[in-house]
């Protein structure tokens, strides 16, 4: 698997092929339904070109404490996404990821699967963990762990009726196993006939999330499956993926995969959506990174600006807006997690407080916005398309 897959001229010249000869390339997904999976190629290698060579570009030096941040945010924002986080806050979900993560033992609910989740995270971005049956049988394994649900049985934790489907495509919970076998068979063909890089990751998502093929934790799997299969690349290291920003138009993404049902399921729509908050996540690492480094420029003093992670996550929030103001609203809808307001508006208020008494963020003349006071972190502002 390689994400500078278009300079394989093999790989081009098959696709061009197909574009002569059909217009689009058709995938054989899904198996149990007419309507098949397509989209025009030219387009896709194009939108992959540019994301890589975005990724590569705005690439982040590399920092463990930035690392671990977006590691802590990846988990938070999974807890929120599966409703595992009932009644928590997310500075509270990342002090309990990180006492995870420094060693202690987990001994609540709420802990031991969020344990479940960095152990499933950490499993995907292993090199030498390849993408088989076996694997990813341990992947669900370690996703179920301490839950109610019995692996004995594929009864016990399969989707067994039609109902609650996360999207309007519809696969019968008998034709479960028939798809997974199908999906192993995509992810494992040679890229001349499956494609591959970003535009195959995006596809390997969508089809755990079409298939739905059990009673939890499909939308975190369909995530980690993804992530999987580009931690396979040969450039795996350069790519961090935030995936807060897939999760913050999530809705969006389900409606778009509803669309492309509409639309005899041709998905190019949908790729440049997901695509497009892929990208965005690249302009949140690097902005932060920024932040980051903006911080060390003056450690002792700029630490105790941000004492807790409220100011630095609403801070990147106001500095990935264009817009020279930004409303509390604003923030508090870019920081939701599907719908769910992760982080509430008085956390919000009150981070933005501790960000203008260090005159970083200041209130515009009405009261009403706020922007950045900071020339230097202003300029962060508008470093990236």
């Amino acid at each position: 698997m390689s994400l500078n897959y278009f300079l394989n001229k093999k790989i081009i010249d098959s696709m061009n092929q197909i574009v002569e000869e059909q217009s689009y390339l058709t995938l054989d997904f899904p198996l149990s339904i007419m309507q098949k999976m397509n989209f025009e190629p030219v387009q896709e290698i194009e939108g992959d070109k540019y994301l890589t060579n975005y990724f590569q570009a705005y690439t982040f030096t590399k920092n463990k404490e930035l690392n671990d941040f977006i590691l802590t945010s990846n988990i938070s924002s999974l807890m929120f996404l599966e409703n595992l986080a009932e009644g928590s806050s997310t500075i509270s979900i990342h002090n309990m990821i990180r006492r995870i993560e420094n060693g202690a033992k987990p001994k609540t609910k709420k802990e031991k699967l969020a344990m479940n989740l960095i152990e499933a995270v950490r499993l995907v971005k292993k090199a030498d963990f390849e993408i088989n049956e076996d694997n990813y049988e341990l992947l669900i394994h370690i996703l179920f762990r301490n839950t109610e649900f019995n692996l004995d049985r594929k009864a016990n934790y399969y989707r067994t009726d039609n109902k609650k489907l996360l999207t309007d495509v519809l696969i019968n919970f008998e034709s479960i196993d028939d798809e997974l076998k199908g999906l192993f068979k995509f992810i494992n063909d040679t890229p001349e006939n499956s494609f591959d890089g970003f535009t195959k990751a995006i596809i390997i998502f969508l089809q755990i999330l079409i298939i739905q093929p059990y009673q939890k934790f499909n939308s975190t799997l369909a995530l980690l499956m993804s992530l999987w299969f580009i931690g396979q690349s040969k450039e795996k290291e350069i790519f961090q993926i935030w995936i807060f920003d897939l999760l913050n138009h999530w809705d969006e993404i389900i409606e778009k995969i509803n669309e492309s049902f509409v639309n005899n399921l041709n998905v190019n729509n949908l790729l440049k959506v997901v695509k497009k908050h892929l990208q965005d996540s690249v302009k949140r690492g690097f902005i932060a990174s920024l932040v980051k480094e903006w911080i060390a420029q003056d450690l002792e003093v700029r630490s105790k600006f941000f004492p807790s992670d409220y100011e630095l996550i609403v801070l990147i929030s106001i500095l990935t807006e264009r817009t020279k103001e930004v409303s509390v609203k604003r923030i508090t809808d870019k920081l939701k997690i599907a719908g769910y307001a992760a982080v509430k508006k008085q956390e919000i208020k009150d981070a933005l407080e501790n960000l203008k008494s260090a005159n970083i963020v200041k209130v515009t003349k009405n009261d009403a916005n706020f922007t950045v006071a900071d020339k230097q972190l202003n300029k962060y502002k508008y470093i990236l398309e």
